[in-house]
């Protein structure tokens, strides 16, 4: 995805495996999760994009949260529902999405296939 021509900028990203870190993902160096609360106290994003397991999405949100974090784009398959005034989160569903997409794909052939008896 192109961040830029949104109008966001992908200032880091952040994982625990030593086989992705120090590997580049658009341009952006995969750093060490350890650094992650140094990296947001230079930096001070409002936005987390989660790609991490459900075990560990409470945690490193509530964490987040005391970094300054103000917004997650969350893929982790965990609902979050922070406690938090003024903290906006959209959890995103992956497979939700791929089952509305194939029911509109059915949906469509049906409507084609009644066209055609007609």
């Amino acid at each position: 995805m192109d961040f830029t021509s949104r109008g966001f900028e992908l200032v880091g990203i952040f994982d625990a495996s030593p086989e992705l870190i120090g590997r580049q993902i658009a341009g952006v160096p995969v750093q060490n999760i350890q650094a992650l609360y140094d990296f947001c106290s230079r930096k001070a994003p409002t936005v987390a994009i989660l790609c991490i397991p459900k075990e560990a999405a409470m945690k490193l949100s509530r964490e987040l949260v005391g970094m300054g974090i103000k917004g997650f784009w969350n893929f982790s398959h965990y609902d979050l529902a922070l406690d938090y005034k003024g903290i906006v989160v959209e959890n995103v569903h992956l497979g939700d999405s791929l089952s509305i997409l194939c029911y509109h794909l059915g949906e469509m052939e049906r409507d084609e296939g009644n066209a055609s008896a007609e």
